[in-house]
């Protein structure tokens, strides 16, 4: 039995598929590594377009990919997959069952839940129409075939399968969740301090909220392309252009990282925000992946992790962050900094992405296999002490 990644470049050049947009090519090349260090092999193909492509030569195409393939093999696939056509994907599933190897989806995003997360009632006129759009079709009929799934969270699966429910699909019971996340650093900067202010690092475009912010709320901003200059004018924003996502770790200057999406301010409006009630966003381990305490919103997947190990704020509305800030003591911030620092290092070894494959696969190779489910992960059985800070 051997478990293989599939890696899709993109270029004949030296490179990573996707490096300049966001975090999205530093996602996949940290999962990538991670998978590599517990001993799972990388299949690689290459991405392309033909509409129209015969299926004999697809065929051969994906019989050159997968020509390795055993029985009880495994292959983890991180979804979405690419820019491949529908008929693209469904014959590399096929050709995966049919080496009678299994399936994993690694979701990195419900590409249909960044449009709008929420799903029409069971009675609604709308919902037909919903479920007559390609990417929720697609979405909802490609990942029912898989026989294991790794999901960022148990709310993003009980609200995937509220999804499979109204669609008439079902899926499979070898489902985990990879929590935190991780992100590969190598991080050696010194400690943080309590007066540093707050961070905020990403793809600005899903952050309207940053220019309503009031004149007292400072923020360090980083991730600046050309269209964002104007951020600058606004005095309580110190804006830092984008830089190497490899890079972005050793330039947080602050003491805490926001983990925030809106369209508005203070709260959280749009479907980007409420998409943070399911996913993990990438900012998340790569604030822990720097030593640095975050603040998230209350309703977001990342919440119950944050208060249980004592690591950050949770908000409901930016408009309470800045007393929130000014109660928090010397001595409570050391604190939560040392709960940090004990998790961190999960986080820059992927830890957490390296337990769900072990887990998915366990549930896979035996249906017999029981686990808790990890609504909220805590680390005290990995320590022996709680880091909640109480």
């Amino acid at each position: 039995m051997t478990t293989y990644m599939l890696h899709i470049n993109t270029t004949n050049y030296p490179g990573y598929p996707f490096w300049e947009m966001g975090a999205a090519g530093k996602c996949h090349f940290d999962r990538e590594t991670f998978a590599q260090e517990i001993g799972i092999k990388i299949i690689d193909g290459f991405a392309y377009t033909w509409d129209d492509e015969p299926r004999d030569v697809l065929n051969s195409r994906l019989d050159g990919i997968l020509g390795g393939l055993k029985q009880n093999d495994a292959v983890i696939v991180q979804w979405p997959f690419f820019t491949f056509k529908s008929h693209w994907i469904q014959t590399f599933i096929d050709r995966v069952h049919q080496f009678r190897s299994k399936l994993i989806f690694l979701i990195d995003d419900i590409s249909s839940w960044r449009v709008g997360p929420e799903l029409p009632s069971p009675d609604s006129a709308e919902l037909p129409v919903y479920l007559s759009r390609s990417d929720v079709s697609e979405e909802v009929n490609f990942i029912s075939q898989a026989d294991g799934v790794i999901f960022h969270s148990a709310p993003m699966y009980d609200h995937f399968l509220e999804e499979m429910a109204v669609a008439g699909k079902t899926l499979t019971q070898n489902v985990t969740y990879y929590g935190p996340g991780g992100h590969g650093t190598a991080y050696f900067q010194g400690r943080r301090q309590p007066d540093g202010g707050v961070d905020y690092a990403g793809a600005l475009f899903k952050a309207p909220f940053l220019k309503k912010l009031p004149s007292d709320f400072k923020i360090n901003v980083y991730g600046a392309e050309k269209d964002d200059t104007a951020l600058a004018e606004h005095q309580n924003i110190s804006l830092h252009k984008r830089v190497d996502p490899q890079a972005m770790p050793q330039m947080l200057e602050g003491s805490y990282g926001l983990i925030w999406d809106s369209e508005q301010y203070p709260g959280v409006i749009g479907p980007l925000g409420e998409y943070e009630k399911y996913n993990t966003p990438a900012k998340f381990p790569m604030y822990l992946s720097a030593n640095e305490p975050v603040i998230v919103w209350s309703q977001a997947s990342t919440a119950p992790f944050v208060e249980t190990n004592g690591i950050g704020l949770i908000v409901d509305s930016l408009a309470e962050l800045p007393d929130r800030l000014a109660s928090v003591t010397p001595d409570q911030y050391n604190q939560m900094l040392d709960n940090v620092l004990r998790i961190s290092p999960l986080i820059r070894s992927g830890f957490f992405l390296k337990k769900a494959i072990f887990e998915v696969l366990g549930l896979v190779y035996d249906n017999n296999l029981t686990t808790t489910r990890p609504d909220i992960i805590s680390l005290d059985h990995l320590t022996g002490e709680k880091l909640n800070g109480k």
